[in-house]
């Protein structure tokens, strides 16, 4: 084996080129690999870490209004419960001292921050907040740029008063503010009179259940505290149910993982083409040399073992290459993803796992993938070998060849029939090559459609929504009193009224699992309402009919959770009320994720009969003609300024812009879209790397028939455009077969995407710009891919042609 292994030092050294093309190909699926299974493991692992870390609650409850502390005690004292702790949300008014514009957001009051049990608050920089101070939550911090010691300005229900910035907090709920969520700051309960919150009361209810943790325990827990709260007159807004080692954001990156995981798989698939065609290559150019070999006495293994150890050295080389770099983007990922959920990233740190996917992926693949042709090299006889000149090619034998060949010499020039020749020279090869560029293309297409079909879903939802702005209000409201304020801004050209109230549905006993992890809310509207109607997929929308009658509309997830179809009867408590109301329709939910409040809808006649509140109303949509994001934002702040003046108080969740919420909606999505095109990207790249590889061992194939070129008077020039033609002609064959592959791949990927990330079927949309782009994307890829192996084709002069 000495021998052989100065044959294969010799074949790595002086086929320099061929050997880089190889470690890029293989260093490049090996990088997908890593990158996306080591952000995939670093970050969930790390969510369900600083979930688990926040100690959070079993479940959380929102009340409509105050509680006394004395209750704690009761709820403590229910079957099941281990612990409760409480706390106070409040939507307040403030504006950094010296700024003139007010803006709303939520103030958190927790009775003690060193003695946190449940959804623990953690401090970053500063103090907790104290008396005269409060505390500024860390995205809030970095969204509104307002740092330690600024002086902040309440309004309050004794005047407005200036408190310090104290300290920075991360707490685990938040929304990140470019997504739609509110402006956070922690007060201690010594300021709490300040905002209308009475001594010794919470409003929002943390509960742990004893262990072990089972959702359906838990859910019959929250249902024993719900009825002790309406005893006592409390209603409940929402409720929250809580894994405490998962993470509530796993869902929704659960399923972008999956598709994550396969993109990168086939990143390294695809990399295996390219060794793949890189080995039958070099095994095409050896064959003398094998002849050789076996007629000095050299045996199949010993060959087999000489062609194994070349591509296994490759393959290291790929893995040292790319597995640094491929943590290093994993780590960094991770912690852009981790962002968005309001978790720090810590010190670097790797997958394990990730490692250990690099190394046997990078190795096995390649060598499975060269085996194929390795054996074929092996297994020829002394004969064949040695009457092989590697110039053997399988054009011109069938029909399509002579139709080809004729198309060329009618229509084409000579130097673009060769090219179209060369094209098709070698069909084994070509399909290799073109598998990458039109899976490249393909992945490129579907994702360009998946973006056209989300923008078009949320298009539609805003289009069944002809409301500019949503009011919500802390509390209930008089319905003429709101409309006479609302009226009193310019703009405003139409007003409808909704109430909200809390509900518990049953069906056949048991209460129905629902997707909202917040909770179902009953939202009542008017039966001849034309500002909003939800996307109906079965039974239907209100009629006049409707009004009175104790009839619904529940979403399409929770009623597959449930078996339940139009025209099913259900139980339902209003408060103290137990009555069978009907299923008239299903509708979709366009939530966004999970943490959110499940709608049912309903008559607003009915509830208002039903209850008795004649006159109340929890919110206000206003139609007003507001066509741009600052038209819409002015005349939110009119509205809310004028309602403040009178007295009013705004819900800082419940208040919405229409045209706003489209643009917090599809940053929610960004990031995962940008890493998918990311991805499709870097695939594109191992698609040019392919094809510049195939082009070179095309070179070096043909250097006996280039030097023939060169003698009978062809250019450097002319044999460079000749490459250059056959790339082109790759990119563009390859941009042709990948169209009806997206086409048809797309709706399924959309479908699956839609299902994960908002759970619901997006309105598909096929991009047909995308193709135009992948145009101009695949041609200038396939003339860089060309250019050196055409460059070096150009350079060779007749003599080392003919003597090779």
């Amino acid at each position: 084996m000495h021998t052989l292994w100065h044959k294969v030092r010799a074949d790595l050294w002086l086929g320099k080129s061929r050997s880089v093309l190889a470690v890029i190909s293989i260093a490049a699926g090996v990088f997908c690999v890593g990158t996306l299974f080591g952000m995939i493991d670093l970050q969930l692992g790390r969510m369900d870490s600083a979930h688990r870390q926040s100690q959070p609650s079993h479940i959380s409850m929102i009340l409509r209004s105050d509680a006394d502390n004395s209750l704690l005690g009761k709820i403590a004292a229910l079957p099941g419960v281990l612990a409760v702790e409480g706390m106070t949300p409040v939507t307040v008014r403030f504006r950094p001292v010296g700024e003139a514009e007010w803006q709303l957001a939520t103030l958190m009051i927790r009775p003690d921050y060193t003695a946190q049990r449940f959804d623990k608050t953690l401090l970053q920089a500063g103090q907790w907040p104290a008396a005269g101070g409060v505390a500024i939550e860390n995205l809030s911090a970095r969204a509104s740029g307002i740092g330690l010691e600024a002086r902040i300005e309440f309004e309050t229900v004794t005047g407005n008063h200036q408190l310090t910035l104290q300290g920075v907090v991360r707490h685990p709920f938040i929304k990140p503010p470019k997504f739609g969520g509110q402006m956070h700051f922690f007060a201690d309960t010594g300021d709490a009179k300040w905002f209308g919150v009475p001594e010794h009361s919470f409003r929002q209810l943390l509960v742990r259940i004893r262990p072990p943790f089972r959702a359906e325990q838990a859910r019959a827990v929250a249902l024993d505290i719900r009825q002790l709260l309406i005893e006592r007159g409390i209603a409940v807004n929402a409720t929250l149910l809580q894994d405490p080692d998962r993470h509530w954001g796993r869902p929704f990156m659960a399923g972008v993982n999956g598709v994550l995981k396969l993109m990168a798989l086939v990143s390294l698939l695809l990399a295996s083409v390219l060794i793949l065609n890189t080995v039958a290559a070099h095994i095409t150019q050896q064959t003398d040399q094998i002849g050789v070999m076996k007629a000095l006495g050299a045996k199949r293994l010993s060959i087999a073992k000489l062609y194994l150890v070349e591509t296994l050295l490759l393959a290291v080389c790929a893995v040292a290459l790319a597995a640094p770099c491929g943590l290093a983007a994993a780590y960094l990922s991770s912690c852009r993803l981790l962002g968005l959920f309001n978790i720090e990233c810590g010190g670097f740190s790797y997958s394990g796992k990730a490692v250990l996917l690099m190394t046997v992926g990078g190795v096995l693949v390649p060598m499975f993938a060269a085996l194929g042709p390795i054996l074929r090299g092996a297994n020829m006889n002394v004969r064949e070998a040695l009457a092989s000149y590697g110039l053997r090619a399988d054009f011109g034998g069938s029909r399509f060849d002579v139709w080809l060949d004729r198309v060329g010499a009618r229509y084409l020039s000579t130097l673009n029939a060769a090219a179209l020749g060369n094209l098709f020279r070698r069909k084994g090869r070509l399909l290799l090559t073109q598998s990458v560029l039109i899976i490249a293309g393909a992945m490129f297409l579907v994702l360009m459609s998946l973006i056209a079909s989300l923008h078009l879903t949320l298009d539609n939802e805003m289009a069944r929504s002809r409301y500019s702005v949503r009011l919500g209000f802390s509390g209930e409201q008089e319905q003429s009193r709101v409309t006479a304020i609302a009226n009193a801004v310019s703009g405003t050209q139409k007003i409808e009224f909704w109430q909200r109230y809390p509900l518990e549905i049953s069906h056949e006993g048991k209460a129905l699992q629902q997707k909202g992890s917040l909770g179902l809310q009953l939202l009542a509207l008017p039966v001849a309402g034309e500002l909003y109607q939800p996307l109906i997929e079965s039974g239907r929308w209100f009629t006049q009919a409707d009004a009175g009658r104790r009839v619904m509309l529940i979403s399409a997830d929770t009623a597959a959770m449930n078996g339940l179809r139009a025209g099913d009867q259900v139980g339902v408590g209003l408060g103290p009320l137990r009555q069978s109301w009907q299923i008239i329709g299903i509708y979709r939910w366009l939530a966004g994720s999970d943490y959110a409040i499940e709608p049912v809808y309903a008559p607003v006649e009915t509830l208002r009969a039903l209850t008795d509140r004649q006159d109340a109303v929890s919110f206000a949509l206003l139609d007003a003609d507001k066509s741009s994001l600052t038209e819409e934002a002015d005349y939110l702040a009119a509205l809310k300024q004028r309602f403040q003046d009178n007295g009013i108080p705004l819900d800082v969740y419940g208040t919405v812009a229409k045209l706003r919420q489209r643009q917090f909606a599809a940053n929610q999505f960004k990031p995962v879209i940008g890493m998918l095109l990311g991805l499709a990207c870097m695939i594109a790249v191992v698609g040019g790397i392919g094809l510049s590889g195939a082009l070179a061992i095309s070179v070096l194939q043909r250097t006996r028939e280039i030097g023939v070129l060169r003698a009978i008077g062809a250019s450097g020039g002319v044999i460079s455009r000749l490459f250059v033609l056959e790339g082109l002609l790759h990119g563009m064959v390859a941009w042709l077969l990948s169209l009806p592959l997206a086409y048809f791949a797309a709706r399924p990927v959309a479908d699956s995407l839609g299902e994960t990330m908002l759970g619901l079927k997006l309105d598909f949309s096929f991009d047909a710009w995308a193709v135009g782009y992948w145009l101009l994307i695949v041609l200038p890829l396939a003339a860089v891919a060309a250019y050196w192996p055409a460059r070096a084709a150009a350079n060779m002069s007749i003599r080392d042609c003919l003597g090779h």
